[in-house]
């Protein structure tokens, strides 16, 4: 009897180790803030433009370079709430509808609203050098209205396939796209600066 439940007491160690173990893994360094959904956000309006068989996406400084958008969408997924839909580039002209708009090193003041109006003046001039961080405003947009917002630093990745990259982007999608609006009224009372 007693050597049964070493043996249990054992086993449960075991369990209890893997289950630290793969939590530490899964554990990723992105900080997500300034999060907010307008009060039209809907799970239906993505799984609208989601219906339309590609997400649009506008990349603005992308920042592993020029010629990456494709590299980058490429390894984004919607999350798993929503229909598989492949993400596809668009410019600024082309944009209509439902789409995102993917912002690098975003002005400090940048905010959803101004982000889906003008998103090419939401960026910071190049930075010199090699930052260690990369910060990202993610907006979703109809036509040039923002429905819901959230900014992002992570430590910089060696390029678009980089897993925990990609583990940081499904963290900010799933924020940026909750499977319902949140009720927070926090954003109001700070005069809109970031709504």
């Amino acid at each position: 009897m007693t050597r049964s439940i070493r043996i249990g007491a054992f086993a449960g160690n075991i369990v209890v180790a893997i289950t630290l173990f793969a939590m530490g893994a899964c554990t990723n360094s992105a900080t997500i803030s300034r999060d907010y959904q307008y009060s039209f956000y809907d799970r239906d309006l993505v799984q609208y433009v989601a219906s339309k068989e590609s997400f649009p996406v506008l990349v603005v400084a992308n920042a592993f370079g020029a010629g990456a958008d494709d590299a980058l969408l490429a390894g984004l997924k919607l999350p798993g709430y929503y229909p598989p839909t492949p993400f596809t580039a668009t410019t600024a002209q082309a944009r209509n509808d439902g789409h995102l708009i993917l912002v690098f090193d975003p002005i400090g003041a940048s905010s959803g609203q101004a982000t889906c109006d003008a998103p090419e003046t939401q960026t910071m001039p190049a930075k010199s050098g090699a930052a260690n961080t990369v910060s990202l405003l993610a907006a979703f947009c109809y036509g040039r209205e923002a429905v819901s917002v959230a900014y992002m630093e992570i430590p910089r990745p060696a390029g678009p396939a980089d897993q925990a990259f990609r583990a940081d982007m499904a963290q900010l999608l799933a924020v940026l796209l909750p499977s319902q609006r949140q009720d927070d009224g926090g954003c109001a009372q700070i005069a809109g600066v970031f709504c």
